[in-house]
C-alpha cells in the first residue's frame, strides 16, 4: 500500500537525519588513483570518428561516491542494437548502507535514435526517465516526431498517467538527450575535439513543468592552465586523463542545482573519473570509471526490470511496464 505524501516525507527526512547524525564532519574524497594509469580507458579498436554504429555493444561500468561514503552506488551505460533500433540505456542504483538509506533508489534512461548523417550522428526519437524510490516509481516519456515537428510527452505516477502535452520542435538542429549526447561528442559529431573547444547542444526539458523557449547541454574542454588550476582546487592530484571538460545539463535531470559535471578522459574520450557538484541533499557526487565491455547482443537484457513499449503514434499512451 502507498505511503501518504507526508509519512513519506517524513521518512526521508529520518534517513537524512540518521546520515547527517552518524557522519558529523563528513570530507570530499579525493580523486582516483586508478586514474592515474595513462592505459585506462584505451582501447584497441579505438577511432576517433566514423560510423557511429561501431560502438553497438559497449557498456561502461562506474562505481559512485558521495561524502565518505565509497562505492556507494554503481551505474552503467550500454549502447545496443535491438530489432533493428539503436538504443542506449544507463541504469544507476545505490547500494550497502546507502542504499539501505535511500530505499535502493534507481535510477534509469532509456533513449532509442534514428541514426543521421551518414552515420556519423544520433537523433534521439524516445528519451525516458523513471525513478524508482522504494514503491514508488516516477516515469516521464519524451516523443520526438521530427516529420511533424511535434515533441510528444507522457508523465506517469506509479502506474498511473497524471499528464501528456506536446509542443513544437523550432529550429533545425535535433533535440539530443544526454545520453545522446555522450555517444555524439564521442564520435566528434559537434566539431573536432579540442582544448579550449566548447560545444552547444540543443536539447529539451526533461522533467519539470516549466519549459523555456531556449534549452540545451553544453561541453566545454578546459586549456591546461584551468584543468591544473581546478585539479589544485579539487585535491592536490594530477591525472593521467587527457582532458578535463565541463559538461552542463538540465539540471532536473539528475536532481542537481545547475546541471554542473566535471569529468576527465582517457585518450579515446572515455571518462575515467567525475565530479556532480551539487547533488541534492548529498553534495558532490564522485563517478570513477570502473572497465570498459564489448559483446554482441544487448549486454543488459537482464537488467532490464520491464519491457517497456512507446506508443505506435505519437499521440497514443506508451503502454505500462
Amino acid at each position: 500500500m502507498k505511503l501518504p505524501p507526508y509519512k513519506l516525507l517524513i521518512q526521508k527526512i529520518l534517513k537524512v537525519f540518521f546520515v547527517i547524525c552518524w557522519l558529523g564532519i563528513s570530507s570530499t574524497p579525493a580523486l582516483s588513483e586508478t586514474s592515474k594509469s595513462p592505459t585506462l580507458g584505451t582501447y584497441a579498436s579505438f577511432s576517433p570518428n566514423g560510423d557511429i554504429r561501431r560502438f553497438a555493444g559497449e557498456t561502461l561500468f562506474f562505481d559512485m561516491d558521495f561524502m565518505i561514503f565509497s562505492k556507494a552506488a554503481q551505474a552503467q551505460i550500454s549502447f545496443y542494437e535491438e530489432n533493428g533500433k539503436f538504443k542506449c540505456i544507463l541504469v544507476a542504483e545505490t547500494q550497502g548502507l546507502v542504499g539501505f538509506l535511500t530505499s535502493y533508489v534507481k535510477h534509469i534512461y532509456k533513449s532509442t535514435f534514428d541514426i543521421i548523417d551518414n552515420g556519423k550522428r544520433l537523433r534521439t526519437t524516445t528519451f525516458e526517465r523513471e525513478i524508482i524510490d522504494g514503491s514508488d516509481r516516477e516515469r516521464i516519456v519524451h516523443v520526438m516526431d521530427y516529420l511533424a515537428k511535434r515533441h510528444y510527452w507522457f508523465s506517469y505516477d506509479n502506474e498511473t498517467l497524471v499528464k501528456q502535452d506536446n509542443e513544437s520542435i523550432t529550429g533545425e538542429d535535433p533535440l539530443d538527450d544526454v545520453l545522446g549526447l555522450f555517444y555524439n561528442f564521442r564520435n566528434g559529431a559537434y566539431g573536432k575535439i579540442e582544448k579550449g573547444g566548447i560545444y552547444k547542444v540543443p536539447t529539451f526539458w526533461t522533467k519539470g513543468s516549466s519549459r523555456t523557449a531556449t534549452n540545451e547541454m553544453s561541453i566545454y574542454i578546459s586549456t591546461n592552465s584551468e584543468r591544473a588550476k581546478f585539479e589544485e582546487e579539487e585535491s592536490g592530484q594530477e591525472l593521467a586523463a587527457k582532458m578535463l571538460m565541463k559538461v552542463m545539463v538540465p539540471s532536473d535531470l539528475f536532481e542537481t542545482k545547475n546541471g554542473e559535471l566535471y569529468f576527465w578522459s582517457s585518450e579515446h574520450y572515455v571518462p575515467l573519473e567525475a565530479i556532480y557538484k551539487d547533488f541534492i541533499l548529498f553534495g558532490d557526487l564522485h563517478i570513477k570509471f570502473v572497465k570498459r565491455t564489448v559483446l554482441p547482443a544487448n549486454p543488459l537484457a537482464s537488467t532490464r526490470h520491464c519491457s517497456s513499449k512507446h506508443p505506435r503514434s505519437a499521440t497514443a499512451d506508451p503502454a505500462k511496464c
